[in-house]
């Protein structure tokens, strides 16, 4: 997103607010009630939030290349793959390996490292490799430090997302509920009996 986009955006944004709380405050009567407060107020803060976090995702993004981020996206997909798992929790993934890199400037390094080292492997753009070339420059790669990093990352990141439990039939943390002892810690259907 560029400045002049992210500022198009703060201005609808703020536009929105003020015609909400004009709305609200002038329009129906001038008594201000409980209601109305509580009302404008939530309006307000609204606003403000959806404002800072177009702001933040203008700044995670903005010195990242989308050609970077298709081929980390490609390799997330390729490290664990899952038929039924949308390539939206990967965009998330990405997203939020990115947004770590924008601020950690060894992660900058290690992205523009393993993107360089992806493409020199076959003398071409990973990306527009096929999926066997690109798993054959992975195997390659594979014990690389900066392939590690990033392996480390797409793992923490896709497996902790409530969608990819539900592909894996994953129920979640247990903590909260008391752990798994009565919640099916020995409910194991696919072993035989007597192993």
């Amino acid at each position: 997103m560029t400045v002049s986009g992210l500022a198009s955006v703060k201005f609808i944004i703020w536009s929105m607010v003020i015609r909400s709380l004009y709305a609200e405050f002038y329009m129906t009567s001038n008594k201000t009630t409980r209601r109305r407060f509580i009302v404008a107020t939530v309006s307000a803060g609204l606003g403000l939030s959806l404002i800072r976090i177009s702001s933040a995702w203008a700044q995670a993004t903005s010195g990242q290349s989308p050609q970077l981020a298709s081929t980390l996206g490609r390799m997330a997909r390729l490290l664990y793959p899952h038929a039924s798992v949308p390539d939206s929790v990967y965009a998330g993934v990405v997203d939020g390996i990115m947004t770590a890199a924008a601020e950690d400037p060894q992660m900058s390094a290690t992205l523009d490292l393993a993107a360089s080292q992806l493409d020199q492997a076959r003398g071409t753009d990973f990306f527009q490799l096929d999926e066997a070339s690109q798993l054959a420059v992975m195997t390659k790669l594979q014990q690389q430090p900066f392939f590690e990093a990033i392996r480390f990352q797409v793992l923490a990141r896709l497996y902790s997302n409530p969608e990819v439990w539900k592909v894996i039939n994953y129920p979640g943390p247990s903590v909260q509920l008391g752990g798994y002892v009565d919640r099916g810690f020995n409910d194991i259907d696919w072993l035989p009996e007597g192993a």
